[in-house]
């Protein structure tokens, strides 16, 4: 719930809609497209590896913004609370994986009326600016956006648990509802900077960083818990491993620059990292999917060593685009994969 943020100060309304639109249409698409708890469960054990790293990769996320928030917006006790809050969240979201499944939809209610509340209480939300960047980079970033908020839920093992422990698929169309609230509410932070600079008075405040940090408790511990569940036997010590050591790097990269340091970009660089990190989710999650899953096929080495390199020779293409002022550059990756997916499904490529 930052990513909105950015876009709005890069494209003002458009960049709200740019992220609100194909991501509460892809959450909730997810339950009508599945529709069964069956299937969720085939897809889960044909692709667990793929799985359990979404799962990975959506903790260490996490990890690295607990962090970096707390470096740029803690002042005095910036440090030590960037260096030990992560950890004990990790913690606690540890401990919260071991709640029955039945116990995570009352929490998830209580945590989303609390930020409701928070929502409420600041009233009224701040102006969204008109954006410093021309609109036409928002539209080329339209293709990828929809490419990563459409395709990325069926990696999430969070949703398979929803669908599977879940009396209907409408419950992803009312999911859809209540994530539009939680969206808005990103508009009453909008005006996140460096201290000093806000002209909210809670933004700083208790109740936007309790709002921050209960998300990040309840999605970390979410993960673990289905990462756990999914990676049985042997895997399992492997899987603990992997995060452990994907949270420290995490961290680490929220350490490198120690705050807020000019690239030369209009973003400061941890923003910059904070972008970086959707290079999983607007392109290797999604690709995944289309590649593998929309395509139906099983990760052999041979195509699994060409999706390596077409990712890789991706990525100078959204970091250009990203953070270069060169947006058309996303569409290619996307027209890439989309056509190798389908491809797939009428050939044996």
């Amino acid at each position: 719930m930052f990513l909105p943020v950015i876009l709005i100060h890069r494209y003002g309304w458009l960049g709200f809609l740019l992220f609100s639109i194909p991501n509460v249409l892809g959450c909730a698409a997810f339950g009508y497209v599945l529709k069964t708890p069956e299937r969720s469960k085939a897809l889960v054990e044909k692709y667990k590896t793929a799985i359990t790293l979404f799962a990975i990769v959506t903790i260490a996320f996490h990890a690295f913004f607990i962090a970096m928030i707390s470096l740029v917006y803690l002042n005095d006790y910036a440090y030590l609370v960037s260096a030990w809050l992560p950890f004990c969240i990790l913690v606690v979201s540890a401990c919260l994986a071991f709640l029955p499944t039945k116990a995570w939809p009352i929490l998830a209610v209580v945590l989303w009326v609390f930020s409701a509340i928070v929502g409420i209480s600041l009233l009224p939300f701040n102006e969204v600016p008109q954006g410093n960047l021309p609109w036409q980079e928002a539209v080329w970033l339209l293709p990828i956006t929809t490419f990563g908020f459409f395709l990325s839920p069926y990696l999430d093992p969070t949703f398979h648990r929803a669908l599977q422990s879940s009396p209907s698929k409408h419950s992803f169309g009312i999911f859809g509802i209540t994530f539009i609230a939680m969206i808005l509410i990103t508009t009453a932070y909008v005006d996140l900077g460096p201290p000093g600079t806000c002209t909210t008075f809670f933004v700083f405040g208790f109740l936007i960083g309790l709002h921050l940090l209960l998300q990040s408790v309840f999605t970390i511990g979410a993960h673990i818990k289905e990462g756990i569940l999914i990676e049985t036997g042997k895997r399992r010590p492997l899987f603990i491993f992997i995060l452990a050591l994907a949270y420290l790097i995490a961290v680490g990269i929220a350490h490198r620059f120690g705050g807020i340091s000019p690239s030369g970009n209009w973003l400061p660089e941890w923003q910059e990292d904070y972008l970086r990190f959707f290079v999983f989710y607007g392109l290797i999650f999604p690709g995944i999917v289309a590649v593998f899953m929309l395509a139906k096929k099983q990760f052999t080495p041979l195509r699994t060593t060409l999706f390596a390199f077409a990712a890789l020779f991706s990525l100078p293409l959204l970091e250009i685009g990203y953070l270069g002022g060169s947006a058309w550059l996303t569409v290619l990756p996307v027209v890439v994969f989309i056509t190798w997916a389908f491809a797939s499904r009428t050939k044996r490529v």
